[in-house]
């Protein structure tokens, strides 16, 4: 059965037992669903659990300064519904989701990769982008991590 985006924002909205950061439709086809960091494998299960199936197309991250926005981009009843979250730097870890979708397996070593967001509980955090000999603490999207020329961290040569 497929909905409109605000058919299951209402939904979403009646049937959670969390607590939202926010719940929009932003057109006929997509919506918006924010949660705190330690609502994220609560809120997908219950995804899952009631507006099953639910497809992972995708999980990104991007660096918003002082935090790490992780987004998963699902399709649920026929909408694009992405459910997004931040995790601060310095503690930038939030559990892992692939306990109840397998799908987000290889997404979260990708997050994990290029941001640095550890996925607690994922069940391989081998590498899957960078090469094993990338530095652990260097992460390509994260704005500190960045290329000096563009502002980010310098190297211990030019520090020097």
């Amino acid at each position: 059965m497929t909905m409109t985006a605000s058919e299951l924002v209402e939904e979403i909205q009646s049937s959670y037992e969390g607590e939202l950061a926010e719940a929009e439709a932003r057109s006929e086809v997509d919506a918006w669903v924010g949660v705190a960091p330690q609502e994220i494998q609560k809120i997908i299960r219950h995804l899952r659990d009631t507006h099953a199936p639910v497809h992972l197309s995708t999980i990104t991250g991007v660096d918003l300064g002082e935090s790490i926005g992780v987004i998963y981009h699902c399709v649920a009843k026929g909408v694009s519904l992405n459910v997004h979250t931040a995790v601060p730097k310095g503690d930038d870890r939030i559990e892992s989701i692939t306990p109840v979708l397998p799908a987000a397996i290889l997404y979260e070593r990708e997050v994990h990769d290029l941001l640095g967001v550890e996925f607690v509980g994922h069940p391989d955090m081998r590498r899957l982008i960078l090469p094993e000999e990338w530095p652990e603490d260097d992460h390509p999207l994260r704005q500190d991590d960045a290329d000096p020329a563009q502002g980010g961290k310098e190297s211990e040569e030019e520090s020097a």
